[in-house]
């Protein structure tokens, strides 16, 4: 079954690639308007206040682009994908210290976790929040793997203090090694763990062949090559080569993001734009010119300040102080457009998602694990919330 829903994501990713494949910000135009041609047009004629609404509301953009782009299909009805209610209802104590949303992740997370006597390993763990709240739902032991010492002390202080039977270890999981932690007896758990970090942790217990494992995959983007290596047989064999650029559009979501974080973003989309506008006239080529991050103080104060900064970064002088009125307006319109781009690719961004987390499955599978994949919380609380559950087979 995972193979036929991997298979058919593929194919609907690949048929669609045009679509979402590509960086919108460094692209003056739809890099699709020959092919969608009424797309383009019809996208053009949108104001922003259709914009602010598919931002809020994504299932309307998909009803009304359904005319233009035949065959489109939300990732639910392509592969249905379960829900698992399981949270934990914990006493208060163990609540200190973690904020709203990040408590309703971890209970929601450590109700799919039972001990069956079996030692629990937290990878990637912080200071161990989860692995305080399994030591006390089952009174099993816990050992937290973590590569910040202070972290690690902060952590081993609230578990002694508590009286659980939590310990921690500073460790690199991405430079030392983890084998003298992963036995087969054990269940290794990650809630939100990064790219390598998880890539890592799946490839090592199943090396040790770790009899349970529960992982909430994240930042799928943060792994050291620039192609993303396939871990299963089947995504070996697809037609797809995903970019690190392609693999942060499968997290890229703001639902969560605080209000204050969404305007900085848009003063900054603003900046660049402004000064890509200029640097294509400056030096005679329509090409966007990448510019490294700027200190935030830049976006505080007036568009010229970044302008003059972002040009000595790459050896210019900016020129263009009496014409920043015409190049914001500019950019306005520019902006405009890379958000309609975004809003399309934003069509396929589950699908993606769900197509790395599949691989990951069916390598587990691949691999001797019985696998499954749910969802276990809603997305409100986070929208990285599918898990992988996998059992080794007897």
């Amino acid at each position: 079954m995972l193979a036929t829903q991997f298979q058919q994501l593929d194919n609907y990713l690949c048929h669609f690639r045009q679509l979402w494949q590509f960086t919108p910000f460094v692209e003056d135009d739809y890099p699709w308007r020959t092919s969608y041609p009424s797309l383009a047009d019809w996208l053009d004629e949108q104001p922003e206040q259709s914009i602010r609404l598919w931002q809020a509301h994504p299932e309307q953009l998909i009803h009304d682009c359904s005319a233009y782009l035949p065959g489109l299909r939300l990732s639910d009805e392509l592969v249905p994908i379960p829900h698992q209610d399981t949270s934990v209802d914990a006493p208060f104590w163990l609540k200190t210290g973690i904020k709203g949303r990040k408590w309703q992740q971890i209970s929601a997370f450590s109700g799919l976790i039972t001990a069956k006597s079996q030692p629990i390993v937290e990878w990637c763990a912080g200071k161990g929040h989860l692995g305080r709240l399994l030591a006390w739902q089952d009174g099993c032991e816990v050992l937290s793997l973590e590569w910040q010492e202070e972290l690690c002390q902060q952590g081993q202080v609230i578990a002694e203090k508590l009286e659980l039977r939590q310990k921690f270890h500073c460790l690199d999981v991405l430079t030392q090694s983890s084998f003298r932690y992963l036995q087969q007896a054990q269940q290794v758990v990650a809630l939100h763990a990064c790219g390598q970090l998880h890539i890592t942790m799946l490839e090592q217990a199943v090396e040790n062949k770790v009899q349970e494992i529960r992982l909430c995959p994240c930042c799928y983007q943060l792994i050291p090559q620039a192609e993303y290596h396939p871990l299963s047989q089947l995504a070996q064999k697809s037609e797809l080569r995903l970019s690190r650029q392609d693999l942060r559009l499968a997290v890229q979501e703001t639902v969560t993001a605080h209000q204050r974080e969404r305007d900085k973003r848009q003063v900054e989309r603003r900046y660049r734009q402004i000064f890509d506008i200029w640097q294509r006239r400056h030096l005679g080529k329509n090409q966007y010119l990448s510019i490294p991050s700027a200190p935030d103080s830049l976006f505080r104060q007036p568009p010229l300040a970044f302008c003059r900064w972002a040009a000595q970064q790459k050896g210019m002088q900016f020129d263009g102080q009496h014409l920043l009125h015409e190049l914001t307006q500019m950019a306005e319109h520019r902006l405009r457009q890379v958000e309609k781009m975004e809003l399309i690719q934003q069509l396929f961004r589950r699908h993606l998602e769900l197509w790395l987390a599949l691989d990951r499955c069916l390598y587990l599978q691949e691999n001797g694990y019985q696998t499954s994949l749910s969802t276990f919380c809603e997305r409100e609380v986070t929208p990285r919330n599918l898990v992988i559950m996998a059992s080794l087979k007897v």
